[in-house]
């Protein structure tokens, strides 16, 4: 028995009919039930040899609804269960994120204090460095040796004069003899005696 779709002459042209707009899966499935009731109630009033093949049909088409129903409701229930994991992992994830954020906050703190200290220390080093550099200045110049004036040069030498004599003839004309041994131009060339004393 075929389905007829029943429009309200009332409503304005133009304006698309209750029953003819688009229906959920779940208001399709009860509209084809209240359609098999009411041609169930019609077949039975009609009597005739007819209305028992009807009824079997409607049975068949209610057991086919029934069917539909049951996919129907697990497709929904499997889908609630999806939901419900994703909620759950969507939870989970943001709980992680939370953690992450705080652990990053940590380290940001940790490495922010390790870098002030740093920052502390070199700035000791550098002071101390200093320090000692100015410590080494004043130590160079406690332990520079003195400037000396350069010592006077000692007083020449004087020139050792060679005198030498051939003979007594030349001692006694230079007015040295008698010549005694250790004075200048003694030699034993004139002391003929040996005694010390040449040209007596």
């Amino acid at each position: 028995m075929g389905e007829q779709i029943m429009t309200d002459a009332s409503e304005p042209e133009g304006r698309t009919p209750f029953l003819r707009r688009p229906m959920s899966r779940k208001a399709a499935l009860i509209v084809s039930a209240s359609t098999l009731v009411a041609g169930l109630i019609v077949g039975a009033g009609a009597g005739g040899s007819g209305a028992g093949s009807e009824i079997t049909e409607l049975k068949r088409q209610v057991s086919t609804l029934e069917v539909d129903v049951d996919d129907a409701e697990t497709v929904a229930l499997e889908s609630d269960a999806a939901l419900s994991d994703a909620s759950s992992e969507l939870a989970d994830a943001r709980a992680d994120l939370a953690t992450a954020k705080r652990e990053l906050a940590a380290a940001t703190a940790q490495v922010t204090e390790m870098q002030t200290a740093a920052t502390g220390t070199q700035t000791e080093l550098d002071a101390r460095a200093a320090r000692i550099a100015d410590l080494e200045g004043q130590l160079s110049v406690r332990t520079a040796p003195a400037v000396q004036a350069p010592a006077p040069a000692a007083p020449a030498a004087p020139a050792t004069i060679v005198v030498s004599y051939e003979n007594c003839t030349a001692v006694r004309n230079a007015g040295a003899a008698p010549i005694r041994s250790g004075e200048p131009g003694y030699g034993r060339h004139l002391d003929r005696d040996g005694d010390g004393i040449g040209c007596e």
